[in-house]
């Protein structure tokens, strides 16, 4: 079986003595990914797949699965390799996901691939990208370019942190009018300072926003949070956390399988997989049900 790891750097020290052991077991080749360019994790999925490797291993956090998942779909054009899967080094800053699904730390992770146990997970796309985890709107998309922004200016600040800051920061904006429509329905319109789809209970490194959420049963879970004050705001946000936040009477929790259109008059922020691309104003949001290939424990 024919490995190909595909690495944000910089390398944790772990990585490093557990990868050098799976050199000795297996044949593996590894690449190193670039923020742009011919060599970004995308392009490196795609070669992988037209190189016909059988597991494509993320060494990185949820934006390094978010543009490997994007290489691999547009590679596979809907149709994948009957014994190809993905693996999971959770080593970047949030690795939402990877916790998720139950791949907790490096050693654990190595672990889990060497048991080879392939499981469907559902993905979601949005307009033209496909997504792993969640995208959100408004707020949210700010809160995590804050963090990034931190994150960079700051190194060595967890993740957790840079979020938590960004956050507070903004905890008072410019809300945002929203328009909802499921199977072409109207479910919602009026002013949000939250929409937040998730494919697995927690997103953002601390928020616990869609605590129902699964990702295997063919469904993509929304959370929309109306204007409040500053106090109320700081309470609903903690509270979301912790994922008590669902029965507040700002919150309204959804599920659904079939696509659903968000739009707004004015240019939407959002963010997906932790990473913010450039506003629009109406998303296309799909599932995907059990589609992609993981290994898991």
């Amino acid at each position: 079986m024919k490995f190909f790891f595909i690495i944000k750097p910089p390398g944790k020290k772990e990585f490093e003595r557990e990868i050098l052991e799976f050199k000795r077991e297996f044949e593996i080749k590894g690449e190193l990914a670039e923020r742009e360019g011919e060599k970004n994790a995308q392009n490196l999925a795609k070669k992988a797949i037209e190189e016909d490797f059988q597991r494509i291993i993320v060494v990185g956090g949820d934006g390094s699965l978010n543009e490997v998942v994007n290489g691999v779909m547009e590679a596979i054009d809907g149709n994948f390799p009957s014994d190809f899967a993905l693996g999971i080094i959770p080593t970047g800053a949030g690795n939402n996901f990877a916790r998720e699904l139950g791949i907790k730390s490096i050693k654990e992770a190595f672990s889990i691939i060497r048991r080879n146990k392939r499981t469907l997970v559902d993905i979601g796309k949005v307009n033209d990208r496909y997504f792993a985890n969640c995208i959100s709107f408004g707020f949210d998309a700010q809160v995590n370019k804050i963090a990034n922004d931190l994150k960079i200016k700051y190194p060595f600040l967890p993740r957790n942190l840079s979020y938590l800051f960004g956050a507070t920061g903004k905890i008072i904006i410019a809300i945002p009018t929203f328009e909802v429509k499921i199977e072409g329905e109207i479910n919602f319109q009026g002013r949000l300072i939250l929409a937040a789809i998730t494919n697995s209970p927690s997103y953002g490194a601390i928020f616990k926003i869609n605590p129902g959420a699964l990702f295997d049963d063919g469904k993509l879970n929304l959370c929309l949070i109306t204007p409040l004050g500053k106090i109320r705001a700081f309470e609903t946000l903690f509270r979301a956390t912790k994922g008590t936040h669902i029965n507040l009477p700002e919150v309204k929790m959804l599920k659904f399988s079939s696509p659903i259109v968000i739009s707004s008059p004015d240019l939407l922020p959002y963010e997906t997989d932790g990473e913010v691309p450039e506003p629009e104003k109406e998303y296309k949001i799909s599932v995907f049900q059990k589609i992609l290939p993981i290994l898991l424990p």
